[in-house]
């Protein structure tokens, strides 16, 4: 399966409900975030509704206003593809250069160990490609 499309959403949805690490960890946390692979155009990003640690929704920007997405998150090929294939760690990951992040910082801090998390549950998921 194909990283960030709607079938990769739906899975990963299921795959952060199970986790009981993001959901303790993110248990006071409510968002919307934007994922995207920055160099493929084909590939509308996907976005996911969290309260309290739950996945609620996902989708696309059709299901979603702008003004909703508070952490908007995206790298390119080859840098998803360091994470993925462990070159580098998660948390060097996500203060890459490859790697793009927008969001309320203090609020992103605050919860970086369910942010690391939630990226280490992506390389975690069984068929996924960058």
């Amino acid at each position: 399966m194909q990283l960030i499309t709607q079938e990769w959403a739906e899975a990963y949805t299921e795959a952060w409900n199970n986790d009981p690490i993001i959901t303790k960890k993110l248990r006071k946390f409510s968002t919307v975030l934007k994922y995207a692979i920055s160099d493929k155009a084909d590939i509308e990003p996907a976005i996911i509704r969290i309260e309290k640690g739950v996945c609620t929704s996902f989708g696309t920007s059709e299901n979603f206003h702008d003004k909703d997405i508070e952490f908007d998150m995206w790298a390119d090929t080859a840098s998803w593809n360091k994470v993925f294939n462990r070159e580098i760690s998660v948390k060097k990951a996500m203060i890459s250069k490859g790697f793009h992040f927008k969001g309320p910082k203090l609020k992103a801090m605050a919860n970086m160990g369910g942010f690391e998390r939630s990226i280490e549950l992506m390389i975690e998921m069984e068929g996924v490609e960058v």
